[in-house]
């Protein structure tokens, strides 16, 4: 009997690291499922980003005379937290103010200089027009930015800015949106209208509030998985190929957000920089595949304004 007893707290020894392996492996593939199912439906392949970005400079910068633009020049840089901290902002506002925040909008802008840039303003949904409009507030006054007029005015209240405006230099005024707005129509619109003949310039692009979640989410799984130390998020203007099955998306402007670690910008989970990328003769390979889509940090697909829809 006592044999008997011995062996089978043996085979309990034995079945006990067994049972725990089995466990390990089956939490592991939970937590690869569960990555799985959180990427984003936007994401897109790096060679998808490479050629958003080459046609932004062969269609458009080229175009207007500013092919010589930098590399740097072209990153509009956000840090990860600030980032973070705006879209709970935006949900607090929400709430406080009774106002149903739909979404973010990357308005186009140009500073004082030339260069381009893009500031982020939240939205509501104006259903008589079935449009995602941006706006602010300022001493308690709703404040509507219209990006689908060409101009805008400025306006006497900008006092009281309750911060819903977020640059890479901080939050904006109305009036200084505005600027930066009518700066972009007068230095990248005007100049390509005769060249780029379109319907619609695009002038934003809006993201809903689960998609922004979605992606700051999957970028800190990444970072936590494969140690990228991501601290920040870029934002790279783009423009679609000439393919008609794009619609309206065909050759217009867009914007992509890619992951950023020590303020250089990275766009898979290996850690593969943006400029070496681009610099590794990608623009002479025929053929590049999009299987790496799955592990990449690149977000794209939002929706163009104008023109006024939700498409």
């Amino acid at each position: 009997m006592k044999k008997k007893m011995i062996a089978f707290v043996s085979l309990g020894l034995v079945c006990i690291p067994l049972f725990l392996s089995c466990e390990t492996n089956q939490q592991a593939e939970e937590e690869r499922l569960n990555a799985a199912l959180e990427r984003p439906e936007k994401i897109i392949s790096t060679a998808k980003a490479a050629t958003l970005f080459k046609n932004d400079h062969t269609t458009r910068l080229a175009t207007i005379g500013k092919a010589k633009t930098a590399f740097k020049d072209k990153v509009i840089h956000f840090e990860l937290d600030v980032f973070t901290n705006y879209i709970q902002h935006l949900e607090t506002i929400a709430v406080s103010k009774d106002i149903p925040i739909t979404g973010i909008s990357f308005i186009f802008g140009a500073d004082a200089t030339g260069k381009r840039t893009t500031f982020i303003m939240p939205s509501t949904r104006n259903a008589q027009l079935d449009y995602q409009e941006s706006f602010t507030i300022e001493n308690d006054q709703f404040l509507t930015f219209t990006h689908i007029d060409t101009f805008l005015e400025t306006t006497k209240t900008t006092h009281d800015n309750q911060k819903l405006i977020l640059s890479t230099d901080g939050y904006l005024s109305f009036n200084e949106a505005v600027n930066l707005f009518n700066n972009y129509q007068t230095q990248y619109i005007e100049p390509i209208v005769s060249k780029v003949p379109k319907d619609f310039y695009t002038k934003a692009v809006w993201y809903s509030l689960d998609e922004i979640k979605g992606y700051i989410k999957y970028l800190k799984n990444k970072s936590n998985e494969y140690n990228l130390a991501i601290t920040g998020i870029d934002v790279f203007f783009g423009v679609y190929d000439t393919n008609p099955d794009l619609e309206l998306k065909s050759n217009a402007q867009t914007v992509f957000l890619a992951a950023s670690t020590q303020q250089q910008t990275i766009i898979n989970s290996k850690g593969t920089r943006l400029d070496n990328f681009l610099n590794n003769d990608f623009f002479h390979k025929d053929g590049s595949s999009d299987t790496d889509e799955d592990e990449s940090l690149t977000y794209n697909m939002g929706h163009l304004s104008p023109p006024p829809r939700n498409d």
